[in-house]
């Protein structure tokens, strides 16, 4: 009788554009590593001179008719993906009527199993994955290049990175290992600034990087 193979623990690592090759690039080569990625926004669809990226699962969790009215550019750009990468699955909200070679449709009614407000408190695709990650055993979830709105003009709701941060800690609170590097910008604090400044007169910044001012010490230190 022949032993069963075991599988490695499953690791996902979810991309963002932002990502940067310093911080990801053969990162997650190993045995177990699943390679997620969103939206179109993958680092080497931008053309970046990289090493191509093993992706595992593609994602893209809007509806199909919202595409096609909003951003129908995606449709184009995930359809030439899931062209090129047969084997890949691409998970969707609703049908792309067949124009995706391995389409999945998400289960998002199955995040309900993992608390009270799993099917219903989701803010991005970010945090959709990363719930989708612990609904799939994951024992480790890296982030990489992901940046999130402070405020409501871009393309997610300001909601997006207290969500995120949330299912990150939903993670963590089962025991599963949550990474991030230095390409992305969740889990710091940000503050608004009242000022005098004149703009266009003044050096104005609308982001402060803490390194330029003497850090507060801690508790504890």
């Amino acid at each position: 009788m022949f032993a069963r193979k075991t599988q490695p623990p499953l690791k996902v690592a979810i991309i963002g554009g932002a990502a940067k090759e310093q911080h990801f690039a053969g990162r997650h080569e190993s045995p177990g590593w699943e390679v997620w990625g969103l939206n179109a926004i993958r680092p080497d669809a931008r053309q970046q001179p990289w090493k191509p990226i093993r992706w595992a699962r593609m994602f893209n969790l809007h509806r199909f008719a919202h595409l096609n009215r909003d951003c129908y550019e995606y449709i184009i750009w995930d359809t030439a993906f899931s062209k090129a990468n047969p084997k890949i699955p691409v998970y969707v909200i609703d049908t792309w009527h067949g124009l995706l070679e391995r389409e999945i449709i998400f289960p998002l009614n199955d995040l309900i199993r993992l608390t009270p407000r799993g099917g219903r408190y989701h803010a991005g695709s970010f945090d959709m994955l990363v719930a989708y990650a612990i609904l799939e055993g994951a024992t480790e979830i890296a982030l990489h290049g992901i940046g999130l709105a402070l405020d409501s003009w871009r393309a997610e709701p300001m909601s997006a990175r207290a969500c995120l941060e949330y299912w990150c800690g939903v993670a963590e609170g089962r025991g599963i290992q949550v990474t991030t590097t230095e390409d992305c910008d969740i889990f710091h604090q940000y503050h608004l600034l009242k000022s005098s400044t004149v703009y266009g007169f003044d050096d104005v910044k609308l982001i402060e990087d803490p390194h330029e001012h003497r850090d507060h010490p801690r508790p504890g230190r």
